[in-house]
């Protein structure tokens, strides 16, 4: 009975930078750095809003 595994070592490390790429051509896939800039981005921007209707409210 044959399986499914990978004989070869280094092919799942080359498998996952290859779904990695393909994900990210289709706009899928963020690395690490991309989703923490963006989340620093929307927090700056929750507080920016936050600070402007606090001065409003007053």
């Amino acid at each position: 009975m044959q399986s499914n595994k990978l004989v070869v070592p280094e092919s799942e490390a080359f498998l996952q930078q290859f779904k990695e790429e393909f994900a990210h051509e289709f706009g899928v896939f963020h690395s690490v750095q991309e989703i923490d800039a963006q989340a620093k981005d929307m927090t700056k921007s929750v507080l920016t809003k936050s600070e402007k209707s606090k001065k409003c409210d007053d």
